[in-house]
C-alpha cells in the first residue's frame, strides 16, 4: 500500500512536484486521477485545482502545503533549507514560479500548443510571440541566480522541485527549448536534475503538440 495518494494528471507540473518530493523523501504514492470539476473534484479542492494529497485520513490542497507537509511528516532527507537566508531563497523561487514563471511558461505558452485555439485549430501565434519575451526575462534571472551554484538555495530544496518540471515542458517545444540554449547555468543544472530518480520517475507522457 502506497504512503499517500496523490490526485492529479501526471502531465501537470504541479501534480509532478509533488510527486518528486515523495520520491526525494523516499515514500510510495498512487497518482490516481480524477474527473476536472467533478463533483468528486470539488469535494477535494474547493476551487477544483490540482494536485490533491490524501494521506491517511488527511487532504491537503495546494502544491507548497502538499511539499512542506510530506517533508514534514516523513522521514528521509530534508526539503526545506534549516538556515534562514537559504530558506527565504527557496521561499522567493517557488513564490516566483507561482506567479511568474507558470503564467509565462506555461498558461501563455505551452497551453496554447497543447490546447491550440487559433485559426483552423492550430497554435495562437500571437500568444506565443507575445509570450516569449517574459519566458526569456524569467530565463535571464533564473541563470543568473544560478551563477556557481548547482540550486538556487544552495542545495536541494523545495524551489528546485518546482523549477524542474516547468523547465522540462518548457523545453519540450521548439521557441522555449531555443530560449534555454541561450542560457548557460540553466543548462549546466540541467541535466543533472533531470537525470535524478525524482525526476526520471515522475516522467509523464509528452503533451500533445
Amino acid at each position: 500500500m502506497a504512503d499517500v495518494t496523490i490526485h492529479g494528471p501526471p502531465q501537470s507540473s504541479y501534480v509532478r512536484t509533488a510527486r518528486m518530493a515523495c520520491e526525494e523523501k523516499g515514500i510510495s504514492h498512487d497518482l490516481t486521477p480524477v474527473e476536472p470539476g467533478s463533483d468528486a473534484h470539488r469535494q477535494l479542492h474547493p476551487f477544483a485545482k490540482f494536485p490533491i494529497l490524501e494521506h491517511g485520513g488527511v487532504t491537503v490542497c495546494e502544491t507548497s502545503a502538499i511539499c512542506r507537509y510530506i517533508d514534514d511528516v516523513f522521514d528521509g532527507p530534508a526539503l526545506v533549507p534549516a538556515d534562514a537566508e537559504a530558506r527565504a531563497t527557496m521561499e522567493t523561487w517557488i513564490s516566483n514560479v507561482n506567479c511568474y514563471f507558470y503564467p509565462d511558461m506555461v498558461r501563455d505558452y505551452v497551453l496554447q500548443y497543447v490546447f491550440p485555439r487559433g485559426a483552423d485549430g492550430k497554435p495562437d501565434r500571437k500568444v506565443i510571440d507575445g509570450a516569449l519575451p517574459g519566458i526569456k526575462r524569467d530565463l535571464a534571472v533564473l541563470d543568473r541566480a544560478l551563477d556557481g551554484v548547482d540550486f538556487v538555495a544552495g542545495r536541494l530544496s523545495l524551489a528546485d522541485l518546482f523549477i524542474a518540471p516547468v523547465m522540462a515542458v518548457l523545453s519540450m517545444f521548439p521557441e522555449g527549448k531555443q530560449a534555454i540554449g541561450d542560457f548557460p547555468n540553466i543548462q549546466r543544472v540541467g541535466g543533472p536534475m533531470m537525470n535524478r530518480p525524482s525526476f526520471q520517475r515522475t516522467q509523464p507522457p509528452p503533451p500533445q503538440s
